[in-house]
C-alpha cells in the first residue's frame, strides 16, 4: 500500500500505525490549502512577518529566510511552522489581492490568457450582456488602445444588402448612425425620434463622389482645387468666386452643327461658314452664340458676328412652341450715328464737320483736314460719298429750316472731298434753294458726311 495519494500526495493513515491522528490532520491541512486554493501573492521571496493563520503564498524560484529551499512551492502557516506543498502540473489558484487565475505549468505559476476565454457566451464589465448585445459595457468611458504604432476597430457585416455601422442612442432611440446600412455606400443619418431617418450625406464606394441627399449649408469659406483661383479662371468644374469671370470659357467654345437646333443647352457656341443653316444668320455666318434654354420648348438666341470691321452685327430671337422667331439686330454705333439735328441714321464711315474747320470722325476713315476760308473745307484721304442711302445731313432750325446751304465735289485721284457752305437763297429760275454767300457752319453744330465703305 502507497504511503501517499497519486495525485494530491496526501498522507494515508496505515493500520498498523500509532497516532493515527497526526497523519489524518497533515492530510486535512493540505487539503485545507489545497480545496479552493487562494494565495495572497504569486512569486513571493519573502516571508511575512506577521502572517496569519491559514494564509498561503506561492513561492518564486529563489526564496530566502524560512521559505529558502521551497522553490515554487505553496507555504501556508500553520501558526508555529510553514506548511509547504510542492504544486503538480496543472494545479489552480487564485490570487486574492490580484484577483487573478494562475495555474502550475510543471515550471512557474501561468496567468490564465485569452485562449481559455473563447466561445464565451457573452461578456458584461458593469452591467449584464443579453442574447444581442454578448458584449455589453457600463463606463463613463472605454480606451481601445494601440500594442505598437496603431489600431484598427473592425466592424465586418455578411452581404453588402447587411448593416455595419455605429448608431448613437438617446434612451435607447436611436439619434445618428454611420456606416453601410443596407449598402456599400458609407452614409451619416440622423433621427429625431428613431424611426424616421434623413440621410447627411452619402459616399459612393467605387468612385469616393460625395452626395448630400437633403441639401448642404455653408456657413464658413469653400476652399481647394474645386473653386476658382483667380478672376478670370474658366477652368471646368470649378465654384465661381465673388467677381470671377464666370461665363462660359476662355478657349473655342463648342461649334455648332446646326443653329436651328431647339434642344441646344445653355452656353455658348461658335458658328462657322459650314454651319447647317446658316444663312438664317444675320451679316457672316462666321460669330458666336449664346443660348438660353427656359424649358424644353423655349429658348433664346442672341448671335454677334465674329469681325473686326464695321460690319459687326448683333441680333437675337426666340423659340417657342416649335416655331423660331425672325432674327431681330440691335443698331449699334457702329451702324448708326446721331445727326446734327438729333436723329438716329444708319451710318458707314461718317465724318462730322464742326463750325470752326476742325472735323470730328464719328467712325474714323484716316481723313486730313483743312479750312480754306470762311465755309470752305477739305478731307484728304477719303473714299466717295455713299451711293446708298443718305450722304450728308445739314444742321437744321427748331422748325426744321436748313441753316446752312452745302455742295460738295469728289477729286477721285487725290481721294480729296471739297466741301462748301454758304446761306441759302431762293433761286427762283429753277424754283430751287441755292447757295448764297459763303459762311462757317453754325457754332456747336455740324454736318454729318457718309462715305463708302
Amino acid at each position: 500500500m502507497q504511503d501517499v495519494s497519486a495525485r494530491l500526495e496526501l498522507p494515508f493513515i496505515k493500520p498498523s500505525q500509532a497516532q493515527k491522528h497526526v497523519t489524518h490532520n497533515e492530510a486535512i491541512q493540505a487539503l485545507d490549502t489545497l480545496v479552493q486554493a487562494t494565495v495572497e501573492a504569486f512569486d513571493a521571496e519573502t516571508p511575512p512577518a506577521l502572517p496569519e493563520i491559514g494564509q498561503t503564498w506561492a513561492l518564486g524560484a529563489a526564496p530566502t529566510a524560512d521559505w529558502a529551499g521551497f522553490p515554487q512551492h505553496l507555504a501556508t502557516w500553520q501558526g508555529t511552522s510553514w506548511l509547504f506543498l510542492a504544486p503538480g502540473t496543472g494545479w489552480h489558484a487564485i490570487s486574492a489581492t490580484e484577483r487573478s487565475l494562475r495555474f502550475y505549468d510543471g515550471t512557474v505559476w501561468t496567468l490564465l490568457e485569452g485562449g481559455d476565454l473563447n466561445q464565451v457566451n457573452g461578456l458584461g464589465i458593469g452591467t449584464n450582456f443579453d442574447a444581442v448585445n454578448k458584449l455589453a459595457v457600463s463606463s463613463d468611458a472605454s480606451l481601445l488602445n494601440h500594442a505598437g504604432s496603431g489600431h484598427q476597430v473592425k466592424v465586418n457585416k455578411a452581404a453588402a444588402s447587411d448593416t455595419a455601422s455605429l448608431l448613437f442612442q438617446t434612451g435607447f432611440s436611436g439619434r445618428a448612425e454611420m456606416g453601410t446600412a443596407g449598402s456599400d455606400d458609407f452614409e451619416v443619418k440622423v433621427s429625431a425620434d428613431g424611426a424616421t431617418w434623413f440621410s447627411g450625406f452619402r459616399i459612393a464606394p467605387a468612385t469616393g463622389e460625395v452626395t448630400a441627399p437633403n441639401g448642404l449649408s455653408v456657413d464658413g469659406a469653400l476652399t481647394g482645387s474645386a473653386v476658382q483661383s483667380g478672376l478670370t479662371d474658366s477652368t471646368a468644374g470649378r465654384l465661381l468666386t465673388v467677381g470671377a469671370f464666370g461665363v462660359g470659357q476662355t478657349g473655342t467654345p463648342t461649334t455648332l452643327a446646326d443653329v436651328d437646333d431647339a434642344t441646344l443647352p445653355s452656353g455658348f457656341y461658335r458658328t462657322t461658314s459650314t454651319t447647317a443653316n446658316s444663312g438664317t444668320l444675320p451679316g457672316a455666318a462666321f460669330g458666336q452664340l449664346i443660348v438660353m434654354r427656359y424649358s424644353s420648348t423655349i429658348s433664346t438666341q442672341i448671335y454677334v458676328t465674329n469681325s473686326t470691321t464695321a460690319n459687326v452685327r448683333f441680333a437675337f430671337r426666340t423659340h417657342n412652341g416649335g416655331v423660331w422667331s425672325n432674327w431681330r439686330e440691335f443698331w449699334h454705333t457702329d451702324k448708326t450715328t446721331v445727326d446734327a439735328n438729333g436723329f438716329l441714321k444708319e451710318a458707314s464711315p461718317i465724318v462730322r464737320l464742326s463750325h470752326d474747320g476742325t472735323a470730328e470722325p464719328a467712325v474714323p476713315v484716316g481723313a486730313a483736314f483743312s479750312r480754306n476760308g470762311a465755309g470752305s473745307y477739305r478731307l484728304d484721304g477719303v473714299p466717295p460719298l455713299s451711293k446708298a442711302g443718305w450722304q450728308i445731313e445739314v444742321p437744321q432750325d427748331h422748325n426744321g429750316n436748313r441753316l446752312v446751304h452745302v455742295a460738295t465735289s469728289y477729286d477721285v485721284a487725290e481721294r480729296a472731298l471739297a466741301i462748301e457752305t454758304s446761306t441759302i437763297t431762293w433761286d427762283s429760275a429753277r424754283g430751287l434753294w441755292a447757295g448764297g454767300d459763303p459762311v462757317d457752319i453754325p457754332a456747336g453744330r455740324w454736318v454729318d458726311l457718309r462715305f463708302a465703305e
